[in-house]
């Protein structure tokens, strides 16, 4: 039994699919349903239930506990071998939430690769809960997503604090809100109140993330229930079916100024196609995380250093 042995089991528990493991490790099926097969061999006991699409067994579960803490274990002894030779190599694994990936990494891994050019990187993107989970585990390294991190032992630095801003299309406005809609723009400016277009339709992000939990929590206190015209998961979806009619919808401070998506080009034929209004006194904090009861390495406090500095300067 060696390293890859476990990793090769992990990763078939992990996707439940000796082919979907297979395409992630990089081997052939064949060779991988052998390496298995060999595991059990030596442990004297299945580790998966075959006919339930290779579902672990009770034995499987027990031996999966101890083989992701030893691969942990194993990876927290590199990194501090790596740092006490002063070896910038190694590998760095980094999550953030699925809605901040297209807007944030861009900022950040350029300068980073050149950097440590030597270090392998990887990305998750996920909620923040499950990222939580990933953390939690020793999967990811290191974490960008919303406060508050539910993880206990979660250590935290805040990046950025951001408030949400409403995304409408001129001509629905003209149409809706008659000629003079500017008038009402202008009253709106001054005293949001998201009850003035309660007849419009809206383009939102699908239930579970996070700012949809922020807009529906705004609606509920104005007691409004919004004409939904469609939902999708991506926030530059939404901002350009937004831009082409289709209904109103919302996009984080963030996503306005970042030269790396379309929604933060000021000069997008896009942009000049809607008006962008204030929302909701209510902000988000995105902050980057890590494991308080796990080796740090050297490479991972650069990583955050460099955020630091980044969103600093925003």
């Amino acid at each position: 039994m060696n390293f890859q042995n476990l990793e090769y089991f992990v990763a078939v528990a992990h996707e439940g699919s000796i082919t979907k493991a297979a395409e992630k490790l990089n081997i052939t099926q064949q060779a991988l349903s052998n390496q298995i097969s060999r595991i059990e061999q030596e442990l004297g006991c299945e580790l998966f239930d075959r006919k339930r699409g290779f579902e672990l067994t009770y034995s499987g579960k027990c031996f999966h506990d101890s083989a992701a803490q030893i691969l942990d274990i194993n990876r927290q002894t590199e990194s501090i071998l790596n740092d006490i030779n002063k070896n910038r190599r190694g590998e760095l694994k980094i999550g953030i939430s699925h809605t901040r990936g297209q807007a944030i990494l861009p900022l950040l891994l350029p300068d980073y690769i050149k950097e440590y050019p030597q270090i392998s990187l990887s990305v998750v993107e996920a909620s923040t809960r499950s990222l939580e989970s990933e953390l939690d585990s020793g999967t990811i390294d290191i974490m960008i997503g919303f406060k508050p991190f539910m993880l206990e032992q979660a250590e935290t630095i805040d990046l950025i604090t951001e408030h949400l801003f409403l995304v409408a299309p001129k001509d629905m406005l003209k149409e809706y809100l008659g000629p003079d809609y500017q008038k009402t723009l202008a009253a709106y400016n001054k005293e949001p109140d998201i009850r003035v277009f309660r007849d419009l339709p809206f383009v939102l992000l699908k239930k579970g993330d996070r700012i949809r939990a922020i807009i529906d929590a705004e609606f509920g206190k104005a007691n409004m229930i919004p004409d939904i015209k469609l939902e999708t998961g991506n926030v530059q979806t939404a901002f350009s079916l937004a831009s082409e009619g289709i209904g109103l919808t919302f996009i984080p401070e963030l996503y306005l100024h970042n030269p790396f998506i379309i929604s933060g080009d000021d000069n997008s034929p896009l942009r000049g196609k809607i008006d962008i209004l204030p929302f909701t006194a209510a902000s988000s904090t995105i902050a980057i995380g890590y494991h308080s009861d796990r080796y740090l390495n050297e490479a991972a406090k650069s990583f955050i250093e460099l955020a630091k500095q980044k969103f600093a300067s925003l």
